[in-house]
Protein backbone atom coordinates (compact mmCIF):
# COMPACT_ATOMS: atom_id res chain seq x y z
CA UNK A 1 0.00 0.00 0.00
CA UNK A 2 3.04 2.32 0.01
CA UNK A 3 2.25 3.37 -3.55
CA UNK A 4 -1.32 4.13 -2.53
CA UNK A 5 -0.45 6.24 0.48
CA UNK A 6 -1.18 9.60 -1.15
CA UNK A 7 -4.30 10.62 -3.07
CA UNK A 8 -2.58 13.40 -4.96
CA UNK A 9 0.88 14.88 -4.80
CA UNK A 10 0.87 18.70 -4.62
CA UNK A 11 3.79 20.83 -5.69
CA UNK A 12 5.01 23.35 -3.16
CA UNK A 13 8.04 25.57 -3.08
CA UNK A 14 9.67 26.46 0.19
CA UNK A 15 11.86 29.54 0.44
CA UNK A 16 14.26 29.76 3.34
CA UNK A 17 16.12 32.86 4.41
CA UNK A 18 18.31 33.68 7.36
CA UNK A 19 19.56 36.92 8.85
CA UNK A 20 22.09 37.59 11.58
CA UNK A 21 20.84 39.25 14.74
CA UNK A 22 23.12 41.72 16.50
CA UNK A 23 23.02 41.51 20.23
CA UNK A 24 23.96 44.26 22.60
CA UNK A 25 24.42 43.54 26.27
CA UNK A 26 24.33 46.17 28.96
CA UNK A 27 25.40 45.39 32.53
CA UNK A 28 22.62 45.25 35.09
CA UNK A 29 23.26 47.36 38.20
CA UNK A 30 24.03 45.11 41.13
CA UNK A 31 21.54 46.90 43.38
CA UNK A 32 18.61 46.28 41.02
CA UNK A 33 17.00 43.02 39.98
CA UNK A 34 16.30 42.51 36.26
CA UNK A 35 12.81 43.72 35.29
CA UNK A 36 10.63 43.40 32.19
CA UNK A 37 8.15 46.15 31.38
CA UNK A 38 5.26 46.25 28.91
CA UNK A 39 4.70 42.47 28.90
CA UNK A 40 1.52 40.85 30.19
CA UNK A 41 1.53 37.12 30.84
CA UNK A 42 -1.91 35.57 30.72
CA UNK A 43 -2.47 32.06 31.99
CA UNK A 44 -4.23 29.59 29.73
CA UNK A 45 -7.96 29.40 30.45
CA UNK A 46 -8.93 26.52 32.67
CA UNK A 47 -11.62 24.14 31.57
CA UNK A 48 -14.90 24.37 33.40
CA UNK A 49 -15.05 21.35 35.76
CA UNK A 50 -18.84 21.43 35.52
CA UNK A 51 -18.79 20.94 31.73
CA UNK A 52 -18.35 17.41 30.44
CA UNK A 53 -16.33 17.63 27.18
CA UNK A 54 -17.75 14.34 25.88
CA UNK A 55 -21.35 15.42 26.46
CA UNK A 56 -20.70 18.82 24.88
CA UNK A 57 -19.06 17.13 21.90
CA UNK A 58 -22.20 15.07 21.31
CA UNK A 59 -24.47 18.07 21.84
CA UNK A 60 -22.53 20.33 19.47
CA UNK A 61 -21.55 17.90 16.71
CA UNK A 62 -24.52 15.49 16.48
CA UNK A 63 -27.68 17.46 15.69
CA UNK A 64 -30.88 16.09 17.14
CA UNK A 65 -33.76 15.26 14.83
CA UNK A 66 -36.08 18.22 14.40
CA UNK A 67 -39.03 15.87 14.70
CA UNK A 68 -38.14 13.54 17.57
CA UNK A 69 -35.11 15.22 19.23
CA UNK A 70 -33.21 11.93 18.91
CA UNK A 71 -29.91 11.02 17.25
CA UNK A 72 -30.40 9.22 13.92
CA UNK A 73 -28.40 6.22 12.73
CA UNK A 74 -28.84 3.65 9.98
CA UNK A 75 -31.50 1.03 10.54
CA UNK A 76 -31.28 -0.36 7.01
CA UNK A 77 -28.14 -2.23 6.01
CA UNK A 78 -25.34 0.12 4.97
CA UNK A 79 -24.46 -0.19 1.27
CA UNK A 80 -21.68 2.01 -0.11
CA UNK A 81 -20.90 3.48 -3.52
CA UNK A 82 -17.74 5.57 -4.03
CA UNK A 83 -17.01 7.32 -7.35
CA UNK A 84 -14.71 9.97 -8.76
CA UNK A 85 -11.27 8.48 -8.03
CA UNK A 86 -9.38 5.70 -9.79
CA UNK A 87 -11.16 2.38 -9.24
CA UNK A 88 -8.63 1.06 -6.75
CA UNK A 89 -9.03 4.13 -4.51
CA UNK A 90 -12.82 4.03 -4.77
CA UNK A 91 -12.76 0.38 -3.75
CA UNK A 92 -10.36 1.05 -0.87
CA UNK A 93 -12.55 3.78 0.62
CA UNK A 94 -15.74 1.72 0.22
CA UNK A 95 -14.10 -1.28 1.87
CA UNK A 96 -12.83 0.79 4.78
CA UNK A 97 -16.24 2.37 5.34
CA UNK A 98 -17.85 -1.07 5.55
CA UNK A 99 -15.14 -2.26 7.94
CA UNK A 100 -15.73 0.62 10.34
CA UNK A 101 -19.50 0.17 10.06
CA UNK A 102 -19.13 -3.46 11.12
CA UNK A 103 -16.72 -2.50 13.91
CA UNK A 104 -19.24 -0.11 15.50
CA UNK A 105 -22.09 -2.60 15.03
CA UNK A 106 -23.93 -0.70 12.32
CA UNK A 107 -26.00 -2.94 10.01
CA UNK A 108 -24.04 -3.85 6.88
CA UNK A 109 -25.38 -5.21 3.60
CA UNK A 110 -24.08 -8.64 2.67
CA UNK A 111 -25.05 -8.72 -1.01
CA UNK A 112 -22.69 -7.20 -3.57
CA UNK A 113 -25.73 -6.06 -5.57
CA UNK A 114 -27.23 -4.06 -2.68
CA UNK A 115 -28.87 -0.70 -3.32
CA UNK A 116 -26.45 2.06 -2.18
CA UNK A 117 -27.63 4.28 0.65
CA UNK A 118 -24.21 5.90 1.14
CA UNK A 119 -22.85 7.78 -1.86
CA UNK A 120 -19.34 9.24 -1.71
CA UNK A 121 -18.42 11.47 -4.65
CA UNK A 122 -15.03 13.04 -5.39
CA UNK A 123 -15.24 15.82 -7.96
CA UNK A 124 -13.31 18.87 -9.13
CA UNK A 125 -16.63 20.75 -9.53
CA UNK A 126 -18.56 20.12 -6.30
CA UNK A 127 -20.71 23.24 -6.58
CA UNK A 128 -21.93 22.31 -10.05
CA UNK A 129 -22.72 18.81 -8.79
CA UNK A 130 -24.79 20.14 -5.86
CA UNK A 131 -26.67 22.54 -8.13
CA UNK A 132 -27.61 19.61 -10.36
CA UNK A 133 -28.72 17.51 -7.37
CA UNK A 134 -30.83 20.41 -6.04
CA UNK A 135 -32.51 20.68 -9.43
CA UNK A 136 -33.08 17.00 -10.18
CA UNK A 137 -33.15 15.16 -6.81
CA UNK A 138 -33.34 17.64 -3.99
CA UNK A 139 -34.39 15.01 -1.44
CA UNK A 140 -30.75 13.88 -1.25
CA UNK A 141 -29.85 17.19 0.40
CA UNK A 142 -32.11 16.53 3.39
CA UNK A 143 -34.78 18.54 5.15
CA UNK A 144 -35.53 22.15 4.17
CA UNK A 145 -38.45 24.54 4.58
CA UNK A 146 -38.29 26.70 1.44
CA UNK A 147 -36.25 27.66 -1.61
CA UNK A 148 -33.94 29.87 0.46
CA UNK A 149 -33.08 26.90 2.69
CA UNK A 150 -32.55 24.70 -0.36
CA UNK A 151 -30.15 27.25 -1.81
CA UNK A 152 -28.21 27.26 1.45
CA UNK A 153 -28.08 23.45 1.52
CA UNK A 154 -26.89 23.36 -2.08
CA UNK A 155 -23.94 25.69 -1.37
CA UNK A 156 -20.71 23.73 -1.15
CA UNK A 157 -18.26 24.53 1.62
CA UNK A 158 -14.90 22.86 1.01
CA UNK A 159 -13.17 20.60 1.42
CA UNK A 160 -15.80 17.92 2.23
CA UNK A 161 -19.55 18.24 2.74
CA UNK A 162 -22.20 15.83 4.03
CA UNK A 163 -25.97 15.71 3.53
CA UNK A 164 -28.39 13.29 5.16
CA UNK A 165 -31.90 12.04 4.51
CA UNK A 166 -33.63 11.01 7.75
CA UNK A 167 -36.97 9.58 8.75
CA UNK A 168 -38.91 9.11 11.95
CA UNK A 169 -40.93 6.08 12.99
CA UNK A 170 -43.85 6.38 15.38
CA UNK A 171 -44.90 3.91 18.05
CA UNK A 172 -46.77 1.91 15.40
CA UNK A 173 -43.53 1.61 13.35
CA UNK A 174 -44.97 3.76 10.59
CA UNK A 175 -42.29 5.93 9.01
CA UNK A 176 -42.10 9.29 7.27
CA UNK A 177 -39.16 10.97 5.65
CA UNK A 178 -38.07 14.28 7.13
CA UNK A 179 -38.41 16.24 3.91
CA UNK A 180 -39.33 19.79 3.00
CA UNK A 181 -43.09 19.66 3.60
CA UNK A 182 -43.96 21.80 6.68
CA UNK A 183 -47.24 19.89 7.11
CA UNK A 184 -45.21 16.93 8.38
CA UNK A 185 -44.33 19.00 11.43
CA UNK A 186 -47.66 20.76 11.82
CA UNK A 187 -49.39 17.39 12.12
CA UNK A 188 -46.93 15.13 13.96
CA UNK A 189 -47.47 11.52 14.88
CA UNK A 190 -48.39 10.88 18.49
CA UNK A 191 -45.68 9.31 20.62
CA UNK A 192 -46.03 7.48 23.90
CA UNK A 193 -47.80 9.67 26.42
CA UNK A 194 -46.70 9.95 30.05
CA UNK A 195 -43.06 8.87 29.62
CA UNK A 196 -39.96 11.03 29.86
CA UNK A 197 -37.66 8.15 28.94
CA UNK A 198 -39.27 7.51 25.57
CA UNK A 199 -41.81 9.12 23.28
CA UNK A 200 -42.36 5.91 21.38
CA UNK A 201 -40.54 7.27 18.34
CA UNK A 202 -37.22 6.54 16.65
CA UNK A 203 -35.18 8.42 14.07
CA UNK A 204 -33.03 6.91 11.32
CA UNK A 205 -30.56 7.90 8.65
CA UNK A 206 -31.90 6.75 5.30
CA UNK A 207 -29.16 8.09 3.05
CA UNK A 208 -25.77 9.78 3.40
CA UNK A 209 -24.30 11.88 0.61
CA UNK A 210 -20.62 12.82 0.97
CA UNK A 211 -19.14 15.20 -1.60
CA UNK A 212 -15.40 15.96 -1.58
CA UNK A 213 -13.51 18.56 -3.56
CA UNK A 214 -10.77 16.45 -5.14
CA UNK A 215 -8.47 19.45 -5.35
CA UNK A 216 -8.92 20.40 -1.68
CA UNK A 217 -8.09 16.93 -0.37
CA UNK A 218 -4.96 16.76 -2.49
CA UNK A 219 -2.01 15.47 -0.54
CA UNK A 220 -4.00 13.78 2.23
CA UNK A 221 -3.29 10.11 2.89
CA UNK A 222 -5.85 7.77 1.37
CA UNK A 223 -6.16 5.95 4.72
CA UNK A 224 -6.97 9.20 6.52
CA UNK A 225 -9.52 10.25 3.89
CA UNK A 226 -11.17 6.82 4.04
CA UNK A 227 -11.58 6.97 7.82
CA UNK A 228 -12.79 10.57 7.66
CA UNK A 229 -15.45 9.65 5.11
CA UNK A 230 -16.49 6.56 7.08
CA UNK A 231 -17.04 8.44 10.34
CA UNK A 232 -18.83 11.22 8.46
CA UNK A 233 -21.18 8.82 6.66
CA UNK A 234 -22.30 6.69 9.61
CA UNK A 235 -23.84 9.50 11.69
CA UNK A 236 -25.40 12.87 10.98
CA UNK A 237 -22.87 15.59 11.82
CA UNK A 238 -22.76 19.37 11.93
CA UNK A 239 -20.12 22.12 12.38
CA UNK A 240 -17.46 20.16 10.50
CA UNK A 241 -15.37 23.29 9.99
CA UNK A 242 -14.64 23.67 13.71
CA UNK A 243 -11.67 22.08 15.42
CA UNK A 244 -12.65 19.91 18.39
CA UNK A 245 -10.85 19.46 21.69
CA UNK A 246 -11.93 15.80 21.61
CA UNK A 247 -9.47 13.79 19.47
CA UNK A 248 -11.42 13.01 16.30
CA UNK A 249 -10.62 12.22 12.68
CA UNK A 250 -13.01 15.06 11.79
CA UNK A 251 -10.26 17.48 12.84
CA UNK A 252 -8.43 16.37 9.68
CA UNK A 253 -10.38 18.88 7.58
CA UNK A 254 -11.36 21.40 10.28
CA UNK A 255 -10.09 24.96 10.59
CA UNK A 256 -7.74 26.02 13.35
CA UNK A 257 -6.38 22.58 14.17
CA UNK A 258 -2.69 22.02 14.79
CA UNK A 259 -1.47 20.26 11.61
CA UNK A 260 0.93 18.17 13.68
CA UNK A 261 -1.85 16.97 16.00
CA UNK A 262 -4.47 16.01 13.42
CA UNK A 263 -5.39 12.32 13.61
CA UNK A 264 -4.86 10.31 10.44
CA UNK A 265 -7.22 7.51 11.41
CA UNK A 266 -10.50 7.11 13.25
CA UNK A 267 -9.73 7.68 16.94
CA UNK A 268 -10.96 5.67 19.94
CA UNK A 269 -13.35 8.58 20.63
CA UNK A 270 -14.75 8.35 17.08
CA UNK A 271 -15.29 4.61 17.33
CA UNK A 272 -16.75 4.92 20.83
CA UNK A 273 -19.20 7.58 19.68
CA UNK A 274 -20.39 5.50 16.75
CA UNK A 275 -20.55 2.33 18.84
CA UNK A 276 -22.56 4.21 21.47
CA UNK A 277 -24.85 5.64 18.80
CA UNK A 278 -25.59 2.23 17.32
CA UNK A 279 -26.09 0.58 20.71
CA UNK A 280 -28.49 3.06 22.35
CA UNK A 281 -32.15 2.22 22.55
CA UNK A 282 -33.73 3.45 19.32
CA UNK A 283 -36.83 4.77 21.09
CA UNK A 284 -35.07 6.32 24.09
CA UNK A 285 -35.37 10.07 24.53
CA UNK A 286 -32.72 12.33 23.06
CA UNK A 287 -31.30 13.16 26.49
CA UNK A 288 -31.00 9.48 27.35
CA UNK A 289 -29.26 8.75 24.06
CA UNK A 290 -26.89 11.70 24.52
CA UNK A 291 -25.89 10.52 27.98
CA UNK A 292 -25.19 7.00 26.76
CA UNK A 293 -23.12 8.17 23.78
CA UNK A 294 -21.15 10.64 25.92
CA UNK A 295 -20.45 7.93 28.49
CA UNK A 296 -18.98 5.70 25.77
CA UNK A 297 -16.71 8.55 24.57
CA UNK A 298 -15.62 9.37 28.12
CA UNK A 299 -14.60 5.79 28.83
CA UNK A 300 -12.64 5.57 25.58
CA UNK A 301 -10.73 8.82 26.12
CA UNK A 302 -10.00 8.01 29.78
CA UNK A 303 -8.63 4.62 28.79
CA UNK A 304 -6.43 6.15 26.10
CA UNK A 305 -4.95 8.67 28.55
CA UNK A 306 -4.03 6.02 31.13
Amino acid sequence: MAAKTWLLVGLAGVALSASALAKETEPVPAAKAPTVSGVTVQAAPKSDPLVDPAREFVRQRLPESTFSEQYPRFRDDVCVKVIGLPDEYDAFIAKRLVEIAAQVHAPVAKAVTCQPNVHVIFTTEPQALLADIAKRKDILLGFYWNDANLKRLATFKPPVGAWYVTRTRDQFDESRLEMHDPSDFLNPRVGRAGSRLSNGMSTEVVHSLIVADAGKVAGEKIEAVADYVAVLALARWQKLDRCSSIPTILNLMADGCDPEARPEAATPADLALLTGLYSVQARASGSQQRSAIASAIRKATDKEQQ
